[in-house]
């Protein structure tokens, strides 16, 4: 489970290749103009090969129109930076918003795909009549467990929670694929309308005031209806209340519109998570050559075709722990936007989502880094990555 700056896929089946499809039914016409949209699907199985020469690619991202809190010194125009989850652990939403965003060009609310990823109720894929659904849900067997044996796995954390009650601004970790798929449910939500830089703060007060309230007062104007789809580890008398008001919320919040292209996930992992990896790394049994090309060859793919993929690797990559860091792993999540060639080096840019300064990171490393956009080489990012993710 990634649980970084942001909490990432979790991997159910080691070698995992699934792909995940769906498309709100909505008719109407396009909300954004029909050129900033790709139109056209992917193929559910492709023949993924390695960009040979690796040639310079850059997949445009929709404009930034996140708003910082109380002014952002470091990036006073939103453009400069992606968006910052801040302190929580959620970073699998981060990278799967920016994934939805570049495919449908506009800038989604990451707290909005994180409230869906928790609590959407996943039967209402079953009613769909878009084939492109029928036809994964067909695939992937019983869907319904896959997604809820994902989100059993959903963590709590425990600042300001000793109890660790499962109020949403304290729930962790997540999936790409499975929150891309459910992403499909009630329309999207653009980041303007529900703004999610640096996490919940922009809601901080908000969600104070209702966990008081909540904890003193009974709220019989509270329908819990919209937590019938949550997982039952989420359902408590002592957050029910809580997290259906922020659900009531969220949706007078977001002016939701129909998705312009259906969201169909591949994904790709060679471990269950980045513990997984470090744990085959240390019984002598490191990715194979195969299983490297398998990844790079759908990064490859993805960005040769307009995607930005999202890719399951380690924060340390980029940054040394300090020492006695309990965080061994730092398993993290993002997108690559961009490719190139320094020399003989394929490099790729990662847009990262945990707003850290640059001159944090590792030397070599800091100085390909701009506003939380890095070049990995190849060589480093295959020291942690273990899974790819990307939008058909």
């Amino acid at each position: 489970m990634k649980n970084r700056a942001g909490a990432g896929t979790v991997g159910r089946f080691p070698m995992r290749l699934a792909a995940s499809a769906s498309f709100l039914l909505i008719v109407g016409a396009p909300v954004w103009p029909a050129e900033r949209v790709d139109p056209h699907l992917l193929p559910a199985s492709a023949h993924y090969t390695r960009n040979s020469g690796c040639a310079a690619v850059n997949i445009p991202m929709p404009p930034s129109t996140h708003s910082a809190v109380d002014e952002n010194s470091i990036s006073p125009r939103p453009v400069d930076m992606p968006l910052s989850q801040g302190e929580i652990l959620i970073c699998f939403a981060y990278a799967t918003a920016d994934m939805i965003s570049q495919r449908v060009g506009t800038e989604i609310s990451a707290l909005d795909v994180a409230t869906k990823y928790y609590f959407a109720d996943p039967s209402r894929l079953a009613k769909s009549t878009n084939p492109d659904l029928r036809r994964h849900l067909r695939r992937m067997g019983d869907y319904r467990a896959v997604i809820a044996e994902t989100r059993s796995e959903t963590s709590i954390s425990k600042e300001e929670n000793p109890n660790e009650y499962p109020y949403i601004d304290k729930l962790e970790g997540g999936e790409e694929d499975i929150s891309s798929l459910l992403y499909n449910i009630d329309g999207l939500c653009r980041d303007r309308d529900l703004p999610s830089f640096d996490g919940y703060t922009h809601f901080s007060k908000f969600l104070t005031r209702l966990r008081i309230k909540t904890q003193l007062f009974s709220s019989p104007s509270i329908s819990f209806k919209s937590l019938a789809g949550a997982a039952p580890a989420l359902r408590t008398h002592r957050t029910d209340a809580f997290n259906a008001a922020w659900l009531d919320y969220v949706e007078s919040a977001c002016r939701r519109r129909p998705l312009p292209v259906p969201l169909l996930p591949i994904n790709y992992q060679i471990a269950e998570s980045e513990a997984d990896f470090m744990r085959q790394l240390k019984e002598g049994r490191p990715p194979s050559a195969a299983q490297n090309d398998r990844m790079f060859s759908m990064i490859d793919y993805a960005l040769d075709h307009g995607r930005a993929p999202a890719v399951g690797y380690s924060w340390w990559v980029f940054e040394e722990p300090e020492p006695g860091e309990p965080d061994v792993e730092a398993d993290h999540s993002s997108v690559i936007i961009a490719r190139r060639k320094v020399g003989r080096t394929c490099q790729y840019k990662v847009q990262d989502n945990t707003g850290e300064n640059c001159h944090r990171m590792r030397e070599g490393v800091r100085e390909r880094c701009a506003f939380g956009r890095i070049w990995l080489t190849e060589d480093e990012m295959k020291r942690t990555l273990y899974s790819v993710t990307y939008l058909r």
